[in-house]
């Protein structure tokens, strides 16, 4: 076979004498050869400069790229930095690797400073990991009919994953009631693009971040359940890490000093806000109780973060399993707990 035809799997089957579907098993499903048949093709392959099927001129011709893209808010190095979201790649990373597919992080902030672009990617379908749904990107992805799984909010047509969000919260904010505070402070990330800053609960919030928004408004309808008014409860929207969970908790304590608890949407919200009462000499609980959410086992040098736990590794590979049987649509819901510790 030593000459200028171009070597295809279809003509070192018919060298081996062996089916064409059984050469590209070889590469794209070997559990289906056995191991001495599957050699047997890889050396001859070898022998021969074959180097594997064209996958991109497969991927034109049947429309599948064995490939799947995560969209999420953050810059790329996010879900490499973030615990949460490190463990939710995880689960879905293994359960790719089980299934021999690929991955593609999309993230929406990137995209926005490089300005609005088609999304070209070749992948067979999404997971929408907590996104801002107005977003142009997201209208695009939505555009292409490709199947999707949303994590941590519902859109009707598509299969989700999730924890009961507001039923969390709740369970969290009536542990705070039964402690005895009445004047609270929210520390969130934000519930629309570019959505930042300090505001009362006067009105329920709105925005296209469906997480934030469950979350928030959870905990404002059970304060206001419990005759807690609007204006002893106030809300800090910030860029998701624990610096401007910090700077969150400075701005809330001074504008608020009544306020004796903070409810923050995450963990690393919670780092940074017990960090800011660290150096400024606020005493955690007695003074000011903080909540965080994620159950990340982070190590403050202060009292152990009372938190919501669920299992991000189980999450991700539910993901993927719904996405790739693309079969009717499923809302997943995982458990939940509330773990009580010594910031509260």
């Amino acid at each position: 076979m030593k000459n200028n035809k171009k070597i295809t799997t279809k003509s070192l089957a018919q060298t081996l004498g062996i089916s064409h579907t059984t050469v590209s098993n070889a590469w794209n499903n070997p559990e289906k050869l056995s191991a001495r048949l599957r050699e047997r093709i890889l050396r001859y392959a070898d022998e021969v400069g074959f180097k594997g099927p064209d996958t991109l001129a497969r991927a034109l011709r049947t429309g599948k790229s064995d490939t799947i893209g995560v969209i999420f808010n953050d810059s790329m190095s996010y879900v490499f930095i973030d615990p949460h979201d490190i463990n939710l790649m995880r689960g879905i990373a293994t359960r790719c690797e089980k299934q021999h597919i690929n991955l593609v992080l999309i993230p929406l902030q990137q995209r926005q400073h490089a300005g609005i672009a088609p999304l070209t990617t070749l992948v067979d379908g999404y997971i929408l990991n907590a996104t801002h749904n107005n977003d142009a990107i997201i209208l695009q992805t939505l555009a292409r009919r490709l199947p999707v799984v949303t994590l941590d909010f519902r859109l009707p047509q598509y299969s989700s994953v999730s924890i009961d969000n507001a039923r969390a919260m709740q369970d969290m904010t009536r542990y705070l009631l039964g402690k005895g505070h009445q004047h609270v402070g929210i520390i969130a990330f934000p519930a629309s693009t570019g959505s930042l800053g300090m505001r009362d609960l006067s009105a329920p919030v709105t925005g296209d971040n469906a997480l934030m928004v469950t979350r928030v408004n959870a905990c404002r309808d059970t304060l206001l359940a419990h005759q807690i008014a609007p204006e002893q409860c106030w809300l800090y929207e910030t860029r998701h890490d624990e610096e401007h969970g910090a700077e969150a908790a400075h701005a809330l304590l001074a504008a608020h000093p009544e306020i004796t608890a903070l409810i923050c949407l995450s963990d690393r919200f919670a780092m940074g806000a017990m960090q800011h009462c660290q150096r400024r000499n606020i005493a955690v609980p007695q003074q000011v109780a903080i909540t965080g959410f994620d159950d990340l086992a982070v190590e403050s040098g202060g009292p152990a973060l009372t938190t919501i736990a669920q299992d991000a590794v189980k999450k991700g590979e539910i993901a993927v399993e719904l996405l790739l049987n693309n079969g009717p649509v499923t809302h997943y819901e995982l458990e939940h707990r509330l773990i009580i510790r010594e910031s509260a």
